[in-house]
């Protein structure tokens, strides 16, 4: 016969043995959930990666956008075995809005706010900013006046620079201004405003603002190429750019790119200065899927070359270096 002691302990086990069996019941539930909870998160993550979304553009008629580039470069050069530097600091505000839309091409008016820069080294500094009503400088008013008119051009919902609708109209718009320039800088200045004024360069002034479109529907993880010019007075450069798409949050989406930059050759035989440069830029940022358009981007170059000057039938090779930084954000 089993003592008291003997049934209480008997008891004691089954509760135990119970107890533990409804604890590795809950366990495994509870790992059950966790398991699930885990696999739906995964393929949640499995299904993004696998959406396509749509990068393109989706304006609102009328709506005015607003963007600020600010950027800084540091040029080395050398000439005549000595070395020296100088900054390019540059601040430059566009505004823009869609006029109409026809299909996937839209007719959309630009404004250049603002165009600053601002060149700092041991031995020269200066200043050139378009907002100044009272600039002295002849390249300090034709920036003024670029400001005071709006240029229309025919973009694509897919990014792609069409044409200008009233160039001419905008570079005599601007060119008006000579005529307050005295007339022993008038020459001067109109060699800077036909610099400045060309087609390409003003191109140039737009076009990158949505170089960064794909032609088609794109999924995490999916790369794009594009590609445009960018035309100075002094040198033209060819940018193709390869992006890709890291991930897609709330309506946004993250983009890496890299860049490789190369300048094109010079066809003027009257150019006094040729540059031969090739390098490449990485960039990082953010669109939003609503209206296709960049949120922020940050970048950062590095390029090498080499800088040829003319005169009077004599040239001379300076090495020139450029680092470069730059920040894009949409204002509103």
């Amino acid at each position: 016969m089993l003592s008291d002691h003997s049934v209480h302990g008997m008891h004691l086990a089954e509760e135990f043995n119970l107890f533990s069996s409804i604890n590795s019941i809950n366990y495994l539930k509870k790992m059950k959930a966790l398991i699930t909870t885990v696999f739906l998160a995964l393929l949640g993550i499995s299904i993004q990666a696998q959406t396509p979304v749509t990068l393109k553009l989706n304006l609102e008629k009328g709506k005015l956008y607003t963007i600020k580039v600010t950027g800084k470069q540091t040029i080395q050069q050398t000439a005549n075995g000595q070395s020296f530097s100088l900054d390019v600091f540059s601040n430059n505000v566009t505004s823009y809005k869609v006029l109409k839309q026809e299909n996937d091409v839209m007719d959309i008016e630009f404004k250049f706010d603002t165009i600053a820069s601002k060149i700092s080294s041991a031995m020269y500094n200066k200043e050139t900013n378009s907002a100044k009503t009272n600039g002295t400088e002849p390249l300090e008013k034709i920036m003024h006046k670029m400001s005071t008119n709006t240029i229309i051009a025919k973009i694509s919902t897919g990014g792609k620079f069409i044409d200008f609708v009233n160039f001419g109209k905008f570079k005599d718009n601007v060119l008006f201004v000579l005529d307050s320039i005295p007339a022993g800088q008038r020459d001067q200045a109109k060699t800077q405003a036909e610099g400045v004024l060309k087609e390409s360069a003003l191109k140039s002034m737009i076009e990158p603002i949505f170089a960064y479109l794909p032609e088609t529907s794109v999924k995490i993880g999916d790369n794009w190429e594009t590609s445009f010019f960018m035309v100075t007075s002094s040198v033209s450069l060819m940018a193709q750019n390869s992006f890709n798409l890291k991930a897609v949050d709330k309506n946004i989406a993250s983009v890496t790119g890299k860049t490789e930059i190369e300048s094109i050759p010079s066809n003027d035989p009257n150019a006094q200065m040729t540059q031969e440069l090739k390098g490449t830029m990485t960039s990082e940022g953010t669109i939003d899927l609503a209206t296709g358009l960049t949120l922020k981007n940050t970048s950062k170059g590095h390029i090498e070359g080499t800088a040829t000057m003319k005169n009077n039938g004599n040239e001379m090779k300076i090495p020139v270096v450029v680092d470069s930084q730059s920040e894009t954000i949409m204002l509103k």
